[in-house]
């Protein structure tokens, strides 16, 4: 059976058990090798993708009866604690600012892709970028759940939503760091790991190799980590470090390819950032198709539209 078949079997088992068994009617899909579990309800959406995907398909495909009802059986057990939460936490009508503001992140989106969804939601625009406010429902592990924010929901905690937005962005750095890593050594990673990445030291001490021709950048989860560009002080501290402007491919939401200014032009940037999307990213992965870049002397961003600098604000 191919990798493809037996995925789309995995999917409609789990899809089964969960509309006979489970009281919550989550929708299952599977993107970008990992299963995603999606819930909605009225104006509450919860969604976790589970890092797991490939020793589920494995373990339910080819495992014993006791092995694939056991790994139902802590399926349900993670859903069941990403419900309890969304009860107790952001999504209740007794929660305040104050008692959610911990767990409060801001996400990357197409904004072209999700703006019809965003007419309650607060958002950051950043060119094609949405930078969009979700709650952390439940982490298990090295996943987590998260449920979009909604301006009907946040009347009652009585803040200003510009205020939030940028609180937001600071809490999401401190929960997924940031990490960059060269692509040297992310494509050595066979024969020997990367160093950790960390390079934001409190300490005020630059850890980036200097002189490679690109750089990824994400955070410690390695999901939805292209919003680490956006972290106070992240793109600042990458400058100084390289002496010079430098440029962003947005290969997906998880990730930003960076380059500095001097070691390539944004025209094969931009070829091969389309290329990517073209061929290895869903939609949904998609976070834009233009080349960004980061002007160390005015501390802006822009994007390169016919070898011109344009600068884009952040609009709330």
């Amino acid at each position: 059976m191919k990798q493809e078949e037996k995925i789309e079997q995995v999917r409609n088992y789990l899809q089964s058990k969960i509309n006979r068994e489970f009281p919550y009617p989550f929708r299952v899909t599977y993107e970008q090798n990992h299963f995603l579990f999606r819930l909605r309800s009225g104006n509450k959406e919860c969604c976790a993708r589970l890092r797991q995907s490939r020793e589920i398909v494995e373990c339910i495909s080819d495992g014993t009866k006791e092995e694939k009802e056991a790994e139902v059986a802590r399926l349900f057990e993670v859903l069941r604690a990403a419900m309890q939460a969304q009860e107790s936490t952001a999504l209740s009508e007794e929660s305040t600012y104050d008692r959610v503001k911990g767990d409060l992140i801001l996400r990357p989106l197409n904004y072209q892709h999700v703006k019809r969804d965003l007419k309650d939601v607060p958002y950051t625009r950043i060119g094609d970028i949405a930078l969009v406010l979700y709650a952390v429902m439940a982490h298990t592990g090295e996943d987590y759940f998260t449920a979009k924010m909604h301006r009907s929901q946040m009347k009652r905690w009585e803040k200003d939503e510009k205020a939030v937005l940028e609180e937001a962005l600071v809490n999401t750095s401190f929960l997924y760091p940031p990490r960059l890593y060269s692509v040297e050594d992310l494509l050595a990673w066979d024969q020997k790991k990367p160093e950790d990445g960390q390079f934001m030291s409190p300490d005020g001490k630059i850890r980036i190799k200097k002189g490679m021709r690109g750089y990824i950048l994400t955070n410690t989860l390695e999901i939805n980590g292209a919003i680490a560009l956006f972290y106070p002080g992240v793109a600042r501290q990458i400058a100084e470090s390289f002496g010079e402007d430098f440029y962003v491919a947005f290969t997906s939401i998880h990730e930003a390819q960076i380059h500095a200014a001097s070691m390539i032009s944004p025209e094969v940037i931009r070829s091969s950032l389309r290329d990517t999307n073209r061929q290895c990213n869903r939609s949904a992965e998609v976070l834009t198709n233009r080349v960004y870049c980061y002007r160390r002397e005015e501390d802006c961003f822009g994007i390169i539209q016919d070898g011109e600098f344009l600068e884009v604000e952040r609009d709330v």
